[in-house]
């Protein structure tokens, strides 16, 4: 199979200047700037991207989510190598392989999440909700459509939701006059979720 070119469209810029999860030879490790940064959803993030793009962005603005797909550069070679993790670097939580999880550590470190665009200024989309460090190389951007992006009745395995209540758990600990908002969402309450006695 022949290699493939994968070129910046841009960057990401922001404050956070570490990864709450750091890939390293032997798996995930769960920095402890998870306990003092803001819940993702409340990250402001610029999107910079380059001026050859900007006809490219015709458009986005009339969205109110955008999908980012980026790549994470820290990511070491020999992480990439790994094959499974514990989830969240969470040891408790049996290991599992990358494709089921949403680890930065993976063979291509591409990662994806979905934002809410506040603004486009020219070639700059301000987004808030972006899981990504400063300097984020971005590969690419689609406006998020709920008809496409939003199944329903959604099944998850249960350590998933033993990794968001552990989540919570850490953030609380650090921090016992933290506000809800603060911390990470519980998925059961997603609409998207199917509906069992067993979550």
């Amino acid at each position: 199979m022949k290699e493939l070119t994968i070129k910046p469209i841009g960057y990401v810029e922001n404050n956070i200047k570490s990864e709450t999860l750091k890939g390293t030879h032997v798996g995930l490790e769960l920095s402890e700037n998870l306990h003092s940064n803001k819940a993702r959803e409340l990250i402001r993030s610029n999107l910079m991207i380059n001026d050859d793009y900007i006809e490219c962005l015709k458009g986005i603005e009339d969205f109110s989510h955008i999908i980012v797909l980026f790549w994470t550069h820290n990511t070491p070679f020999k992480a990439r190598q790994i094959k499974k993790v514990h989830p969240g670097g969470i040891k408790t939580i049996p290991k599992q392989g990358i494709f089921a999880t949403r680890s930065p550590v993976r063979p291509n470190p591409i990662c994806e999440t979905t934002v809410k665009l506040i603004r486009r200024q020219k070639n700059i989309l301000e987004v808030e909700g972006l899981d990504a460090i400063d300097k984020t190389p971005l590969i690419d951007i689609k406006p998020h459509l709920p008809s496409y992006d939003s199944p329903i009745e959604v099944k998850l395995p249960q350590w998933m939701y033993q990794l968001i209540d552990e989540f919570r758990k850490l953030r609380k600990k650090a921090n016992s006059d933290i506000k809800e908002e603060n911390l990470p969402k519980d998925i059961r309450l997603h609409p998207c979720i199917k509906k069992s006695e067993d979550v």
